[in-house]
């Protein structure tokens, strides 16, 4: 099928999951967390990254391999990188950076690359935005620039870009495809919110209240603090609302930080509902995950699913790729959506 030539704009720990995941499973002998280990004919071998953006001075002029791990990542390490050749160039940074902040970047001292001609250059298929949230100005400057490239946008971060109508309309009227916005984890918090009360649901027990809290450590998580805090709240609980016939008090989303989690997350979840003559019961469950790693199966396959779209000219909003890998609010059941991105790629 050949190769999918990625661009990458934020190289934090999302990122660097992502490219060793990519090399580690290009060399493993089993594909033990793999979701699909070939998607429409591509392998994750068949990715390779060709450009990167930062605007932080701790990666800005290194090589992507060495930014990868570069402060303040903190993302697992779970294979060794190679040179790749690759310098991360200098992002757009149009969004206020706040310097008391607990997540403060100190910004390179670099003049930002002209992303258009970037992407022209390296003859990237698609430009995967990985920024920080709240970062809204610089995520719309990514998406512009891959429209005027000719490169399929992916957006990760929470900012409105594949929902938003006019965006989507652009990319369609040249036959580009878009896929976002705000990627749900593999063993995220949302999905197995999603899927508890799917199941409740099916077995004919009625909610009446619930709540999903996560606890963590981190850039992504300092981020949302103070950031995206209302944003991602509001997102995720009109996600998890969608997947029931009814409504019910419902919250979703993240609480507070603590430093010593590092690149962990813990999420917390509360259901309380009534089952067969009308017997109350209560459930409470703790998961503990790694933030970065969490992305990583996904966006492998998101990344391929764009390039399908991409090698048949499908353009705008790919709708079983945005319901199968982003928070969505879907009035169909995780199955379906599975069901639904499985005959987009097969």
């Amino acid at each position: 099928m050949g190769e999918i030539r990625i661009a990458v704009a934020g190289t934090g720990n999302l990122c660097s999951s992502l490219v060793q995941g990519t090399y580690y499973y290009s060399k493993a002998k089993e594909n033990l967390g793999l979701l699909h280990p070939d998607l429409g004919g591509y392998k994750p071998s068949d990715l390779k990254f060709v450009a990167a953006f930062d605007i932080s001075k701790t990666k800005v002029g290194k090589d992507l391999s060495e930014a990868l791990f570069a402060k303040p990542n903190q993302a697992p390490r779970i294979t060794d990188l190679n040179n790749f050749n690759v310098t991360v160039k200098m992002g757009p940074a149009p969004d206020s950076l706040e310097k008391d902040a607990l997540n403060a970047i100190e910004q390179a001292d670099a003049e930002p690359v002209n992303l258009s001609a970037e992407l022209k250059k390296t003859k990237a298929d698609i430009l995967l935005n990985l920024i920080s949230g709240g970062s809204d100005k610089a995520s719309d400057l990514y998406a512009k620039a891959a429209l005027d490239a000719g490169c399929a946008f992916l957006n990760a971060t929470p900012a409105s870009i594949a929902n938003k109508s006019i965006t989507s309309a652009k990319f369609a009227a040249v036959n580009l495809p878009i896929a976002g916005d705000d990627l749900l984890d593999q063993v995220g918090a949302t999905v197995l919110h999603i899927g508890l009360l799917e199941f409740l649901h099916n077995r004919g027990v009625h909610i009446d209240e619930s709540y999903q809290l996560d606890v963590g450590g981190g850039t992504e998580s300092i981020n949302t603090l103070e950031k995206t805090k209302d944003t991602k709240r509001r997102i995720k609980t009109a996600t998890v609302a969608g997947h029931l016939p009814y409504e019910f008090p419902l919250v979703s989303g993240s609480t507070d930080f603590v430093d010593f989690l590092g690149n962990g997350r813990d999420s917390y979840f509360w259901i309380k509902g009534r089952y067969f003559g009308g017997s109350p019961f209560t459930l409470d469950v703790k998961l503990n995950s790694f933030d970065a790693p969490n992305g990583g199966s996904i966006l492998i396959d998101v990344i391929r699913a764009l390039k399908i779209a991409k090698d048949r000219q499908q353009g705008g909003a790919i709708a079983p790729i945005c319901s199968y890998a982003f928070k969505k609010t879907e009035k169909m059941s995780l199955v379906d959506i599975y069901q639904e991105f499985r005959k987009l790629t097969g």
